[in-house]
């Protein structure tokens, strides 16, 4: 591994660590969907049945579980295709409604960016390689980064 990469990770990771485990979210909503649904630590009851094996796998089914009753719009494409599906999703969003984004770290990074400032987006949620968008209106605007 090269030092530029090395350096990058600590970077990252260093502001996010504070946040990881739900240290430092001041709000009890926030503070129990990172405690008990992003980074929950323990198995949950479906993993092996489902096949799920990776980390971003688990932590989907997770989020999927928790906001079963509300629209979940997930946005897997990179670059341009990620921005159109973005602006498309945008035109049929609710209040109930649950935005994932992944390749936050990478090809998606700009976009991110822009989500994070857009006013139609209340709560987002940096977990690195995966965003996720709340809709809420009677939540305070706020970028969390985990």
């Amino acid at each position: 591994m090269n030092i530029r990469r090395t350096a990058s990770l600590i970077l990252t990771a260093l502001p996010r660590a504070a946040h990881r485990r739900g240290f430092g979210v001041q709000s009890p909503w926030a503070y129990e969907l990172v405690r008990d649904v992003l980074f929950e630590p323990l198995s949950y009851y479906a993993y092996e049945e489902q096949g799920l094996t990776t980390k971003l796998e688990r932590q989907l089914f997770r989020i999927r579980n928790h906001y079963r009753h509300h629209p979940i719009v997930i946005i897997t494409d990179k670059g341009a295709a990620a921005a159109q599906h973005y602006e498309t999703a945008m035109r049929t969003v609710t209040p109930d409604t649950v935005l994932i984004i992944e390749h936050t770290h990478d090809s998606n990074a700009d976009l991110w960016q822009s989500i994070v400032l857009d006013p139609r987006t209340v709560i987002t949620f940096d977990m690195g390689r995966r965003g996720m968008v709340i809709f809420d209106p009677k939540r305070i605007k706020q970028n969390y980064l985990l």
